[in-house]
């Protein structure tokens, strides 16, 4: 029979191991639940988001040949753009490595020489002594701990004269590879680089087709009001967008909660950099329409920033405003970047404040370079510049 004390130890180390258990369960299963409800939440949004474009997309077959031309262009141009893009960064990445071998090369053949004279030098001093003093060495028992010491220290010799050669042979095989590399990456070097010659051309030439389609875009208005009822048009479409977000919005509640934007007026950053080229509230045409956001003029290319943190609910062409970026920041707030040259993010994609989440341009039939940026609050423009500093 087991004594009592050794009883009550294994009863307390259940109970322990059972009330951490328990514990571990409690806290695994709701991180599970979490992420099954977020994967859920996306999905929902992803499809919403699809039915948008859907539409969108039926809308287009309304539109003029010249609006449906602009946006193919729009969005060739911004693929050989992010290929462009991904092409100089891999070069950039192939030079350093390069850069990186050609150092650690010049590094292995200084190495190298080095280890040769060390072993030449020890050869010579082995050629030199010949076995003469070893031979004696074995012949004089007079002192055996000295013949043992000796013994040692030639043993020592040759062993380190192996090491040698064996960190010799490293050197050597490094530099092989080295060689191997360095060959590698020129090739791979020279085919990005014609890759790059190409794309760029692929690039001047849509541009050219684009500012072709934009002045039959601005031909095919024979009048004001012919222009004036198309910018209305496109506002109408963005505020269907926007009202069709946000009611898919309000079917879930994510668990990533959004805090809005009420707290951080006068504390964000800009979304690029440049000077203001059209004001929130001034004309658009003439005195019978608004801007509902600012147009900030940047150079093509120049990085847009979300200006706080959210989650991208839309990012796709937009007529009107061109490549379109809206990230929803929660409590009914929404940031929208327009007319891009590139979008760097897809619906359901996190992003952070100050993170890249697309490239300014002059899409849309703008024909000016910048970046059209609105907040909304429930569906309603506000002045972007009450929130940034």
């Amino acid at each position: 029979m087991m004594p009592p004390s050794r009883t009550i130890q294994r009863q307390a180390i259940y109970l322990v191991a059972s009330i951490f258990l328990l514990l571990l369960y409690s806290f695994a299963t709701p991180a599970a639940q979490d992420k099954a409800q977020a994967e859920k939440e996306l999905k929902i949004l992803k499809a919403a988001i699809s039915e948008i474009q859907e539409e969108l997309e039926d809308n287009l077959a309304q539109q003029s040949q010249a609006q449906q031309k602009i946006k193919s262009i729009d969005k060739k141009l911004a693929e050989v753009t992010s290929q462009l893009r991904q092409t100089k960064k891999r070069i950039t990445q192939a030079n350093n490595k390069l850069q990186s071998l050609e150092v650690e090369q010049t590094e292995k053949i200084a190495l190298r020489e080095k280890q040769r004279q060390r072993l030449a030098s020890q050869l010579r001093s082995a050629y030199i002594a010949g076995r003469q003093e070893y031979v004696k060495l074995l012949l004089n028992q007079e002192d055996p701990a000295k013949v043992s010491r000796m013994l040692e220290y030639y043993r020592y010799l040759n062993q380190a004269r192996i090491d040698d050669i064996e960190e010799l042979q490293q050197t050597l095989q490094r530099l092989q590879t080295i060689e191997q590399d360095i060959q590698s990456t020129l090739i791979t070097l020279s085919d990005l680089e014609e890759a790059q010659v190409v794309q760029q051309k692929e690039q001047q030439e849509l541009k050219k087709e684009q500012q072709v389609a934009l002045n039959q875009l601005k031909e095919s208005y024979s009048s004001q009001n012919s222009r004036l009822e198309k910018l209305r048009k496109d506002e109408q479409e963005l505020a269907k967008v926007i009202r069709s977000i946000e009611k898919t919005l309000r079917q879930f509640a994510p668990k990533q909660s959004l805090a809005g934007l009420s707290k951080f007026k006068n504390k964000l950053q800009w979304p690029v950099k440049g000077s203001v080229l059209h004001r929130y509230g001034s004309n658009k045409l003439g005195n019978r329409l608004k801007w509902n956001g600012i147009l900030i003029g940047s150079k093509e290319g120049d990085p847009v920033h979300a200006i706080h943190h959210g989650q991208v609910v839309f990012a796709d062409w937009l007529r009107g405003y061109g490549l379109v970026v809206i990230v929803d920041h929660g409590k009914g707030y929404l940031s929208l970047y327009g007319q891009n040259q590139t979008l760097m993010k897809s619906p359901g994609d996190w992003v952070e404040a100050g993170e890249p989440v697309a490239t300014s341009g002059g899409s849309g039939g703008s024909g000016q370079s910048g970046l059209y940026f609105e907040i909304r609050y429930n569906g309603r423009p506000q002045n972007p510049v009450a929130w940034i500093r």
